[in-house]
């Protein structure tokens, strides 16, 4: 009678390593994130990524979430100065 060792076998969770990471790690991250599409490919990937250093997933995470935050906020001011100007030219007010 065999045993059945995968059902009792306890699953093996991947966790991040949260070990501090160097500052040349810093650099080469900075570095490859300065490349215009391979850094966002590799922010993505950072990002999502199951293993990896925490504190480049987290500081990742907060570089979408500001530039989200900036894009949406270039996008109200484009809109209001961009209605303000259609505005003004119904009006014939010049500049």
């Amino acid at each position: 009678m065999a045993e059945n060792t995968e059902a009792n076998a306890t699953p093996v969770y991947q966790t991040y390593d949260t070990s501090p990471m160097s500052v040349g790690d810093w650099v080469i991250t900075m570095i490859l994130l300065a490349i215009p599409i391979v850094g966002l490919v590799m922010l993505i990937y950072w990002i999502v990524s199951s293993t990896g250093n925490v504190n480049r997933r987290n500081y990742c995470l907060a570089t979408v979430i500001i530039a989200a935050i900036i894009l949406v906020i270039g996008i109200i001011i484009a809109i209001f100065f961009g209605g303000m100007a259609a505005i003004m030219s119904h009006h014939g007010v010049q500049m």
